[in-house]
């Protein structure tokens, strides 16, 4: 029988969990894989956890577990724990390693005297568009409190007295500044595609020199991310520019010069 560990994340796992599976694949990755680590620090400093599962001495998957006060994927709510990300290898999806990993971070909310635990999920995916499914949740015991579109606010309550979370309700408003492109930079420190993202979103604008205003909200300050309820996002000159995953440098670059050449009309 293969041998399953699910543990709390040591030193030896930490590469493993910052590049999200992705080792040794570049060095954007490696590189943006350190600023994962310092937030790492500071969640665990206040109650987070990280699980990870080795099967036969290897890596294959992990979940994060963060107090929803300190998370800056959102929701929002009160007392509750929040999986933002639950990774298992195509490989290994036989093994019950996602079940497990899921009742380890249940287990340390309830020893840390949380009310519940709370996921955002998605609906409706396609086998390509496979990501933290609704489907593989619900079995588990959790169940919807909101839904938009394809993504599903999903909890599971340890108490009858426990609130619901609830999305965040994004609150954006663009402010110009004459004579110059405008990107406004929405980012948080824990989603490795975030953070590849806001460093290609910098580069970009570097090139363009005094000709673009660079704008930065980091989610990980909670008063920023508690004003603007805003995760991630890119706007150029208050236009939403998205890829669905990590920003292409050339794709920024095509928006910036878009907006600059509207401009000169």
């Amino acid at each position: 029988m293969p041998d399953l560990i699910i543990r709390e994340m040591e030193a030896q796992d930490e590469y493993f969990v910052a590049t999200c599976s992705h080792e040794n694949e570049s060095d954007e990755i490696d590189a943006s894989a350190q600023v994962r680590r310092r937030q790492f620090e500071i969640l665990r400093s206040e109650g987070g956890v990280f699980k990870v599962a080795i099967l036969d001495g290897e890596h294959i998957g992990f979940a994060y577990g963060i107090p929803i006060e300190w998370c800056s994927f959102g929701p929002l709510g009160q007392s509750l724990m929040v999986i933002p990300c639950l990774h298992v290898s195509k490989e290994a999806t036989s093994h019950g390693a996602g079940r497990a990993l899921i009742a380890a971070v249940e287990q340390a909310a309830q020893a840390s005297e949380r009310a519940g635990v709370t996921i955002t999920a998605y609906q409706d995916l396609s086998d390509a568009e496979w990501f933290m499914p609704a489907s593989f949740f619900k079995p588990l015991g959790y169940s919807p409190v909101g839904v938009r579109g394809q993504t599903v606010l999903l909890w599971k309550p340890f108490s009858s007295n426990a609130t619901p979370p609830h999305f965040l309700q994004p609150h954006y408003v663009f402010e110009p500044i004459e004579g110059v492109v405008v990107v406004d930079l929405f980012w948080n420190a824990f989603c490795l595609t975030s953070v590849i993202e806001a460093r290609r979103v910098r580069e970009v604008c570097q090139e363009f020199g005094g000709a673009v205003q660079l704008r930065e909200y980091c989610a990980e300050d909670r008063d920023i991310l508690l004003q603007y309820q805003i995760s991630r996002a890119i706007y150029v000159n208050g236009e939403e520019t998205e890829w669905g995953h990590e920003a292409p440098k050339d794709g920024i670059r095509d928006a910036i010069n878009r907006a600059l050449s509207a401009a000169t009309r």
